[in-house]
């Protein structure tokens, strides 16, 4: 059985209106869309006290901190191996 991804996004009032509510909306359609909801583990969770450095993402085990939706896309394609589709 291989090994699920785990994706943990803060979802406190700093993080979510700091840009979290649109890396949230990011996440999940990336996962629809691609067909990987069976292979991550996603979440949100309130507040990890790293307020001041947020929106707060948490991938496989490390924290990236400050993170925008370009950030956002850009791990998920490196983690998920998915080549950019340039238009």
């Amino acid at each position: 059985m291989e090994k699920k991804h785990t994706i943990t996004i803060c979802l406190g009032s700093s993080c979510f209106t700091r840009g979290n509510d649109v890396n949230l909306e990011i996440i999940k359609k990336f996962l629809a869309d691609r067909g990987l909801k069976e292979q991550v583990d996603f979440r949100g969770h309130l507040c990890v006290n790293s307020c001041n450095k947020g929106p707060v993402l948490k991938i496989d085990g490390t924290t990236y901190y400050e993170i925008d939706a370009r950030q956002v896309e850009e791990l998920l394609n490196k983690i998920f191996a998915v080549k950019e589709v340039t238009l």
